[in-house]
């Protein structure tokens, strides 16, 4: 949804006076001279799978942790459904997987849902935009392969109390008018309802408001078309409990002339039906600030509470930023004025461990739906808003005496949980893509507890490539649906297919696609395990070299040291060089890259301070010049006492860079690794540059390389600000 290029929708998208005088026709399903007969559920052997005699048993609800107050207030046991005063429904607080880019991993997902459930978050919103059989081929239904993949999904989402909300984007190439679109949209539901999903959303974000001619014969306006299919998609669906809608106007900015006056809005409120959610990004695309009025002014026009679709820390609009700092500029005043906050954050997953941990925080210190803020009594959801009280005492800053969340002190509790994750080994086993085209290993029918593959199907193994339609010019040969590529494999003993990017050498190629074939006979020769395998029971199962021969694709297993062999450790004599021991990652150094790569909009205390520090030495360094003249001793003393501050600030970097480099959980190296990299250059860049003013660092050396000074300067400056974050000064 995070796309900030998009043009405000003209006049023509709202409706018309006219037709706002009508009951309803423009939102009714449009009249055909021949009506089809209505589509009915597609059967659960159409996609490979046994019908289910009645709804899936309830998961077994694991053992909740033992209640015990953690870091100040956010203790490890779930927040109880919070009800909306108005609709009855729980307020759904979690996280949507809504951003362009690689999707996470199925092992990835469910790691979020333990870590939802133990700090009191209740619901995921399904809805990777690169998942090509979500918005750029929503019409082809799963496979079997992808229908096990996310019944597993939602069976773990329900194991840990989470609303699996399952989003489907049509409005790239649909045409409303059309009953067969329609019904194709409610063919591919019924097959996900048949997972085990319950709950849905139907997203018109990111798509062109002109209606198709077919369409403008029908409706009056793109939002009738629009809420024409959502009211029919509600009522087949029975009207699930929660049932989202994203309007193409999702903010402010969007919605033409504004809020208050936008046509489109205006028809969404009044022809949308009672029980279906709208979601909303705020006033902007990524909303620096969400206002207690501004929600009263969408509430009123939609003629319902919003649920906010949260942008904060996307970052899939500019690859080159990470924001790892708290939830903040959204009262807790919201959340009796709101259906629900999902965020949206990161791509990279294991950098979203405070975002998602300080909505948590967010959440809990209003969970009982005060419409006004107002310290409470000493209760367990209160210990946030009281130590708050406690740090600010003696100190000059005023206290507003109706907070009850802090962004500082809920950074500060989730850096403290988040640092014991450093120093636990962990490396996902695949960087494989579902959905979206990944190597995946076979599944095991037995290992789910719900709706199942039956025993006499056949599991197929399918590499890695994108999910498309038969004769897609994304690809260069098309890609076998899962039944035509079974029927191939129980014909003939023919290799999976392969997407290949660039034509190597035959005998190269057919090398691989040998290795590749006896690793496909070995696997299907043995009994068929459940992909998410337990470290013991991979080991066992799997050779040394045929771990060596998988794909590429997928991460490599870290190399074995002489400790994990078990073999004797070697001992270095008195004079030799002793062994190098690796520094863990400390407080100091999480806080410091948090306030690094901190908020869209804000850089956090240590880079502002960095980036002034700078400013101020290339500004002043006149006075260390050799050609100044006249030289100014207090002057030329506070220069390079300044200076000396900004290189330690530097040195901290790159010692907390070298640290997380050695860190033993490699899943959130390897995610943040990039960005600190990055930062890593520029600082020692620039602190060479600061040194080069000073007369440290022969300024020959420099010209001697053709690179001028004042260039020099600006690149320092607008690089150290870049990396850091945007603009401020």
């Amino acid at each position: 949804m995070v796309q900030t290029d998009k043009v405000p929708p003209g006049p023509q998208d709202g409706g018309s006076s006219s037709s706002s005088n009508g009951g309803g026709g423009d939102c009714s399903p449009p009249a055909q001279p021949s009506p089809s007969p209505a589509p009915v559920a597609v059967p659960a052997a159409d996609v490979g799978l046994p019908v289910p005699p009645g709804d899936p048993p309830a998961a077994a609800e694991p053992d909740a942790p033992e209640p015990t107050l953690a870091y100040g207030g956010l203790d490890n046991r779930p927040a109880p459904p919070r009800t909306d005063s108005a609709g009855g429904k729980k307020f759904l607080c979690g996280v949507v997987e809504g951003f362009y880019g690689r999707p996470w991993s199925m092992e990835q997902r469910r790691e979020l849902f333990r870590r939802m459930r133990r700090w009191g978050l209740n619901t995921y919103l399904y809805a990777p935009k690169d998942d090509y059989k979500h918005r750029m081929f929503w019409r082809e239904m799963y496979s079997v392969e992808e229908a096990e993949q996310l019944m597993q999904l939602i069976t773990a989402a329900k194991e840990h109390s989470i609303e699996f909300v399952y989003a489907i984007s049509p409005g790239l190439d649909i045409t409303f008018s059309n009953q067969k679109e329609v019904a194709t949209l409610k063919r591919k539901l019924d097959q996900v309802t048949q997972f085990g999903c319950k709950s849905f959303a139907l997203l018109f974000d990111d798509i062109d408001h002109n209606m198709c001619p077919a369409d403008k014969e029908v409706f009056s306006s793109f939002a009738h078309a629009q809420l024409s299919v959502t009211n029919e998609i509600y009522q087949y669906l029975e009207e699930p409990e929660h049932f989202l809608f994203c309007p193409t106007e999702y903010c402010g900015t969007f919605c033409y002339p504004n809020v208050a006056h936008s046509p489109y809005l205006k028809t969404v409120g009044e022809k949308l039906l009672p029980g279906i959610d709208v979601l909303w990004t705020g006033p902007k695309v990524v909303s620096k600030e969400i206002s207690v009025d501004s929600i009263e002014e969408v509430t009123k026009i939609l003629k319902r509470s919003p649920l906010i679709w949260d942008n904060l820390h996307a970052n899939d609009y500019d690859q080159k930023r990470l924001f790892l700092g708290p939830y903040k500029g959204r009262s807790t005043e919201l959340i009796p004025r709101l259906k629900g906050v999902l965020t949206n954050p990161n791509c990279e997953f294991e950098g979203n461990f405070v975002a998602i941990h300080t909505l948590a925080t967010w959440y809990k210190s209003n969970m009982n739906g005060v419409r006004k803020d107002v310290v409470m009594t000493d209760t367990e959801e209160n210990t946030v808003s009281i130590q708050i009280k406690l740090e600010n005492e003696g100190s000059d800053e005023e206290i507003e005496m109706d907070v009850l969340y802090s962004p500082q002190m809920a950074l500060k509790l989730a850096i403290t949980e988040w640092m014991q994750e450093f120093g636990v080994p962990h490396q996902y086993n695949c960087r494989t893509v579902p959905h979206s085209g990944a190597k995946t290993n076979p599944i095991d029918a037995g290992g789910i507890g719900t709706p199942c593959l039956n025993s006499t199907t056949t599991v197929t193994t399918v590499y890695q490539q994108p999910i498309m339609s038969q004769g897609s010019p994304l690809s260069g040969e098309p890609v076998l649906l899962a039944k035509e590529e079974e029927e191939k494999k129980q014909q003939s003993d023919e290799e999976p297919m392969e997407m290949v990017l660039e034509k190597p050498d035959e005998q190269e190629t057919k090398n691989v696609n040998q290795i590749l074939t006896d690793i496909v006979k070995a696997k299907m020769s043995e009994d068929l395990k459940p992909m998410e395998m337990d470290k013991d029971s991979i080991a066992e199962s799997k050779s040394p070299e045929i771990c060596m021969q998988e794909d590429t694709g997928s991460d490599m297993a870290p190399m074995q040291t002489d400790e994990q062999l078990n073999k004797e450790l070697y001992i270095p004599g008195p004079n030799e060089k002793p062994l190098y021991a690796a520094e863990a990652m400390t407080l100091e150094d999480l806080n410091l890259l948090a306030e690094m790569f901190y908020l869209p909009y804000e850089h956090g205390p240590k880079s502002v301070q960095m980036l002034r520090e700078f400013q101020w030495l290339r500004a002043n360094s006149s006075v260390v010049s050799l050609n100044c003249k006249g030289k100014d001793a207090e002057k030329i003393e506070k220069w390079h006492f300044r200076a000396t501050k900004f290189e330690e600030m530097c040195r901290r970097v790159m010692q907390m860079f070298t640290r997380l480099a050695n860190c033993e959980n490699r899943s959130i190296l390897y995610d943040l690794y990039p960005y600190v990299w990055d930062i890593k250059g520029v600082v020692a860049m620039v602190k060479s540059f600061v040194q080069w003013l000073d007369g440290r660092i022969l300024s020959t050396s420099y010209h001697s390389c053709g690179i001028d000074r004042q260039m020099y300067e600006a690149w320092c400056d607008h690089s150290l600000s870049l990396v850091i974050g945007s603009e401020v000064f």
